[in-house]
């Protein structure tokens, strides 16, 4: 009985030690942005994508653009905008919101187009409404969450090259993985 417990108790350490190797292995991330002292967001750029530019511009909002390289003009491009919002400051996170909160904000979204909105989660468990437009042909799909009463969008367009081509399942899958692999860090 001796032995079988020590030999349990051997592979949970080598399980144990297994997993902290595997979690020590950070993600090699291609780019982070600041956002006014409040957190820092880290990415990695999609296979075939570079960040283009990272600008601030006035009252706390930045905005970062995720282009393909030349070797993959297929590729739609996908634009990050995070802007602070006083309505949402006490929000941490979009999953916070009950149904009538959540309806306030797909109005906003309603108002400038015809849209289907659903929701889904990142493999981390954040909550993204998903805006996609209502018409044959989606030419862009709206990804959006709060973060610290920050809006965070990423908004998936074609390129002028592929203008009229529909987005795709395969792309969205992309961004999904793009959303889930994005590191929020607070700051101290």
């Amino acid at each position: 009985m001796k032995k079988l417990i020590a030999m349990m108790l051997a592979l949970v350490l080598a399980l144990s030690c297994c997993a902290a190797v595997a979690e020590s292995a950070e993600k090699e991330f291609t780019g982070e942005l600041t956002v006014n002292g409040k957190f820092t967001v880290k990415w990695v750029a999609p296979e075939g994508y570079y960040a283009d530019q990272v600008q601030a511009g006035d009252g706390g909002f930045m905005i970062l653009a995720l282009v393909p390289d030349e070797a993959n003009t297929g590729k739609p491009m996908m634009t990050v905008s995070i802007a602070p919002d006083e309505l949402l400051w006490e929000v941490d996170r979009l999953n916070d919101l009950d149904d009538a909160a959540l309806a306030q904000i797909e109005a906003t979204f309603r108002e400038e187009d015809e849209v289907e909105i659903s929701y889904m989660e990142t493999a981390y468990g954040t909550k993204l409404m998903v805006v996609k437009e209502a018409k044959d042909g989606v030419d862009y799909v709206d990804f959006y969450t709060i973060y610290l009463g920050y809006e965070i969008e990423l908004v998936l367009t074609q390129t002028e090259a592929l203008a009229g081509t529909p987005i795709t399942d395969e792309q969205i899958a992309t961004v999904i993985q793009f959303l889930s692999d994005l590191e929020f860090v607070p700051a101290e």
